[in-house]
């Protein structure tokens, strides 16, 4: 009997882990503030740098005195297990975001102005119980 409940619980996490879902720009996925800085030099770096490192931005913008701005994101959400349970789930679903943003100031030489990168963990709830 033991060994059966085990096979369900792996077979189980098996089908949620295949179940997550991933947006944006993928060379983010496995960034950290750390890589981020030792990738972007704040007055060395120049777009094709960034580019290389990153791949195209996912937005392009300029400031009122017309420096670039390069956008990136990446988000990867996995459902929370109450999604599976038939009836519940109507009641109460959910899922666990992780949301990474790299944002790039470039002056108008095209060099690396500024620069940020932010982590942050979220969880999103909906059905009738919220």
């Amino acid at each position: 009997m033991r060994k059966i409940a085990a096979a369900v619980s792996i077979a189980a996490s098996a089908v949620l882990a295949g179940c997550a879902v991933s947006a944006g720009n993928e060379a983010l996925r496995n960034q950290s503030q750390t890589s981020v800085g030792s990738s972007i030099a704040e007055g060395r770096s120049t777009k094709a740098d960034v580019q290389a490192a990153f791949g195209s931005a996912n937005k392009v913008s300029f400031t009122d005195a017309g420096l670039e701005i390069w956008n990136y994101e990446f988000d990867h959400a996995t459902p929370q297990a109450i999604n599976y349970v038939p009836v519940l789930n109507l009641l109460a679903h959910g899922a666990n975001v992780e949301k990474k943003t790299l944002t790039v100031l470039f002056d108008e030489k095209g060099i690396v102005k500024k620069y940020t990168f932010a982590e942050s963990s979220n969880v999103v709830r909906g059905g009738i119980a919220q």
